[in-house]
């Protein structure tokens, strides 16, 4: 009887062409196949965490679940947990791409170019526009921090660096003689973003403006705070019944140290 038994697996051979693209797509495309992925990845993340931004100002933070945020995003709740393993790695991810915002925003800074108009500029970048919605999201995290201990150290490091940030600005600033000689940088920037957290506050609860005027006002504090010149005062013209507004400083007047 002639023995009809498969010989062993190992003695097969592969083509030579098995390694080959599929038929239509280049070996160079192939190449660059794991690039493409990443940036599908990227886009699906941030799709998703614009989908959280909105449920998270329109719902409150404990009302969002991620049923809720893979609605809003257009997915599984399922294929969701891909990206995302819980809401607080969602908030991480968010913090996350806000210190990426800082940071570009902080390196753009002309270290040629008058302090006051850069610090302004970083006001407006912060403060107008779109503040409203950023700021009713900082307010969502700012309290689930004051109970929640992981959110918390997820938001803590962001402010660590954006006055770390400050301070090399403020530094910068005072040996060019644009602010006093005697401001303690340090203290000066955690009072910053003391002001800069009432605006946020402010922006989210009071909706009447684009929040020009209100910045303006900070920047009259700021002004005061680090050159010593007096800030969101009356004029003469006030004191005797005439114009109410403070005197507000232009941005590239140099303070007396």
């Amino acid at each position: 009887m002639t023995d009809r038994r498969p010989g062993p697996a190992s003695t097969s051979v592969l083509p030579a062409h098995a390694d080959a693209p599929p038929p239509g797509q280049r070996p160079e495309a192939r190449a660059h196949e794991p690039e493409r992925l990443e940036v599908q990845r990227t886009e699906r993340r941030d799709l998703i965490l614009r989908a959280a931004e909105r449920c998270f100002t329109s719902f409150g933070f404990h009302r969002t679940t991620m049923q809720l945020v893979a609605k809003e995003a257009g997915m599984s709740q399922g294929n969701l947990y891909r990206y995302f393993p819980s809401k607080n790695a969602i908030v991480e991810g968010l913090v996350e791409r806000d210190r990426d915002e800082a940071r570009r925003r902080f390196d753009s800074v002309d270290p040629g170019a008058p302090f006051w108009d850069q610090f302004r500029k970083l006001g407006e970048d912060y403060f107008i526009g779109d503040a409203q919605c950023k700021a009713a999201l900082c307010i969502e995290i700012w309290a689930e921090a004051t109970r929640n201990p992981e959110i918390d150290a997820i938001n803590r490091p962001i402010e660590q660096e954006i006055v770390a940030r400050l301070v090399a600005l403020l530094e910068r600033a005072q040996v060019r003689g644009e602010i006093a000689a005697d401001i303690d940088c340090a203290a000066a920037a955690q009072m910053i973003i003391v002001i800069t957290s009432g605006l946020y506050v402010r922006s989210a609860l009071r909706r009447d403006g684009d929040g020009t005027e209100q910045l303006e006002r900070a920047l009259e504090a700021v002004y005061g705070l680090l050159s010593g010149a007096p800030a969101l005062r009356l004029s003469r013209s006030d004191a005797s019944g005439g114009h109410c507004g403070p005197e507000r400083p232009a941005s590239t007047q140099e303070p007396s140290s």
